[in-house]
């Protein structure tokens, strides 16, 4: 493959968009950083013009920091991992979406990720942020574990962990099983109301649940056996998926995102010979999918 002349001189723009937020990485023709920014969540299931609103915020001040007008955003080649391009109706809905772009491709988001992961070799990624899965790239195959959103997946997640956290608060609440800080503190912060935390359930967002699983880290910290107990069950769940994508002929697996740090000392013991370090972030692998625009057999 050999890379166009106009390559030379093109603004390329990564975007990683995800359930908790949305980064860009705006670089020069020779791969120099000029730019960066950072806006809200940016999952297709929000709605497309959300996600081009965040997009365009995120990149405005990508653009400012580079020193170049706002118009600039026409001229720039862009790749996108976003949350929620692993379902057919939000490609068919993207390809025909209006973008600001000179060129725009667009991809999920572990698979933008597993890419800047290998550097575009085989191997795979398990994603533990806000949501959760796994991806492989093998012989030019694209293999996929879970992720099937909130509501039926993401096991490991973040958003997962907030969720059973405060399930297990109100279980304590109501009396089924002993008290513990984790649950008081959750309690406390919906007044101690059962119906405050229904009332917050009706319309949280994945994002949400996900906010409470810094506290169940630190409960964790403090050797509070509850909390241990659900980091456990997570960091089994996240075993479930690497084990999977071996299973599936990856030769390592990394894991990003968010709690991908967090949750490693909890990971069972058996899959840490299967994991890799990630050679670079989601964003590189954006920016890879920005340059595949401009390339030429």
């Amino acid at each position: 493959m050999k890379i166009s002349e106009q390559d030379k001189t093109a603004l390329f723009l990564g975007i990683d968009g995800g359930g908790s937020g949305c980064r860009v990485r705006l670089c020069d023709g020779a791969g120099n950083v000029i730019g960066q920014g950072e806006a809200g969540a940016a999952n297709t299931l929000l709605g497309l013009a959300k996600v081009f609103d965040e997009i365009q915020a995120a990149t405005s001040q990508a653009l400012a920091q580079a020193g170049l007008p706002a118009d600039t955003i026409a001229q720039l080649h862009a790749g996108a991992g976003l949350a929620g391009l692993s379902l057919a109706r939000e490609r068919d809905s993207l390809a025909t979406y209006p973008h600001p772009f000179a060129t725009f491709r667009a991809e999920a988001d572990a698979y933008a990720a597993c890419l800047g992961a290998h550097g575009g070799d085989d191997g795979g990624i398990v994603v533990v942020g806000t949501g959760s899965c796994g991806l492989a790239l093998v012989g030019g195959e694209v293999h996929t574990v879970s992720g099937w959103g909130f509501a039926l997946s993401d096991q490991g997640s973040g958003a997962a962990l907030g969720r059973t956290a405060l399930h297990q608060a109100l279980t304590e609440h109501d009396g089924i099983v002993g008290s513990t800080p984790l649950g008081r503190r959750i309690m406390a912060h919906f007044q101690n109301h059962p119906e405050a935390i229904f009332l917050w359930a009706e319309s949280a967002s994945p994002g949400d649940y996900a906010t409470f699983a810094p506290w169940v880290f630190a409960a964790a910290d403090d050797n509070e056996g509850s909390a241990m107990a659900l980091l456990g069950r997570t960091a089994a769940d996240i075993a479930r998926l690497v084990e999977a994508l071996i299973a599936k002929g990856a030769p390592g697996v990394a894991l990003v995102g968010g709690l991908s740090k967090p949750i490693l000392p909890w990971l069972p013991d058996q899959i840490r010979p299967m994991l890799v370090a990630a050679r670079h972030d989601p964003l590189h692998g954006a920016i890879m999918l920005a340059r595949s625009e401009l390339v030429e057999p």
